[in-house]
């Protein structure tokens, strides 16, 4: 691939962002590329760093750029955003969550990554890499596995147990045989066991059942973003029915006995479900009640700090103007939903503002203990971003958290 470098290499303008680039948190803007040129150009700017980030304007066009860049790095990865309005519909079923958890199992390997996204995935909070990266279960051929044990343990990581693993995200114990279809992998894994002891590790095709490859030992990364121990569950649902007993009291004295009803009944069949119906709470959608389970929350952007990563935004003003109309829709949905009694005020948290995220960008990190100096505005690609407080002179000193639209 170095020859695709060389006609890059003789633009005067090309070595002197190059210069620019390695000093560190330095940025750049670039006009006058045609389509065509533009990765060719991210590519050679991109050379050196063990992380890339490639930010777009909408799905459509991620999707189009992934499938280009293929030609000039073929490990490069698609991230999709969640939908920010129907956060609590699972319309996409495991197959939007395949594509993420595969970025982060690439993220907490640690292997040199090139990541293409929107914007607005970046403004979806989430559980950090390394909080996730903790949950991963390694097995070797000297580990002691625990049957029951490794049972609740892949279930709270999003695994459903079933007679016989067909598709990613399923595993099987039956009489010492463990078959585990890792969410990220092609083929999935069975271990034999003798008592507690691993005799055998295997990959084996999961139609035939035949045997692929004997392996040492196998890591199985969690099938799902939001992993909640007993207590974590516990204390976050005592959040929600606590807000919900406030929001439903607040609701029937402005004389709205529907929507307080609505809100109760809502919270009461929530609380059944995942306690004395004893279903998993993977198998309900709970990302817009992520505030109350997580109360530390980064951004997808967090990943890509230090002066190892580099990040490319294209078309800024495209970008600006598709953020500005998911930020919009999203207020005013939340409202609406809240005011009907639908959703609790702590779901209308669940989403950075794009000044947020583009502060983050700049400062290169995004993380629960981030402060940011709002002073009204942030200059991005040569523009200047305003927030709400504009003419007030911006909001201040403000902490992630604090920094989460209401």
């Amino acid at each position: 691939m170095r020859a695709l470098l060389a006609p890059l290499s003789e633009l005067g303008e090309y070595e002197e962002i190059r210069e620019l680039l390695a000093r560190g948190k330095a940025s750049a803007a670039l006009s006058g590329c045609a389509d065509s040129q533009k990765l060719h150009m991210i590519y050679g700017l991109s050379e050196g760093f063990r992380r890339k980030l490639i930010i777009t304007f909408n799905d459509l066009r991620a999707k189009e750029l992934y499938e280009d860049y293929q030609f000039y790095d073929r490990s490069v990865m698609l991230y999709p955003a969640k939908d920010l309005i129907f956060f609590q519909a699972d319309i996409h079923g495991n197959q939007l969550t395949k594509e993420r958890i595969k970025v982060f199992r690439r993220m907490a390997e640690g292997t040199p990554l090139t990541v293409i996204t929107t914007f607005d995935a970046l403004m979806a909070p989430q559980v950090s890499l390394e909080d996730w990266r903790r949950h991963v279960v390694s097995i070797d051929r000297q580990s002691s596995v625990e049957e029951h044990e490794l049972a609740s343990t892949l279930s709270g990581l999003g695994y459903e147990r079933c007679d016989q693993v067909e598709e990613p995200g399923q595993f099987s114990i039956r009489g010492g045989i463990v078959d585990i279809f890792d969410l990220t992998e092609e083929n999935p894994y069975r271990i034999e066991l003798w008592g507690d002891e691993v005799e055998s590790i295997r990959s084996f095709d999961v139609l035939s059942q035949r045997s692929i490859e004997k392996l040492e030992a196998v890591s199985v990364y969690p099938a799902t973003e939001l992993i909640l121990s007993k207590e974590e569950l516990s204390a976050g649902l005592k959040k929600i029915q606590k807000e919900a007993k406030k929001q439903a009291e607040t609701l029937r004295k402005q004389m709205k006995t529907e929507e307080a009803h609505r809100i109760e009944v809502q919270n009461r069949e929530l609380t059944e479900t995942l306690t004395e119906l004893g279903v998993s709470y993977n198998a309900i959608n709970l990302d817009s009640y992520v505030r109350y389970f997580y109360p530390e929350l980064s951004s997808f952007a967090d990943c890509f700090a230090g002066e190892e990563s580099c990040v490319f935004l294209d078309e800024p003003l495209r970008i600006k103007e598709h953020v500005d109309a998911v930020e919009l829709e999203f207020r005013e949905s939340m409202a609406h939903r809240a005011e009907k009694g639908y959703i609790l005020p702590g779901q209308m948290d669940i989403l950075f503002p794009a000044l947020t995220v583009a502060a983050g960008l700049e400062e290169g990190i995004i993380n629960a203990n981030t402060h940011f100096v709002c002073d009204g505005y942030q200059t991005i690609a040569g523009r200047d971003v305003k927030c709400t407080a504009y003419l007030k002179g911006g909001h201040g000193d403000l902490k992630l958290d604090e920094t989460l639209m209401v």
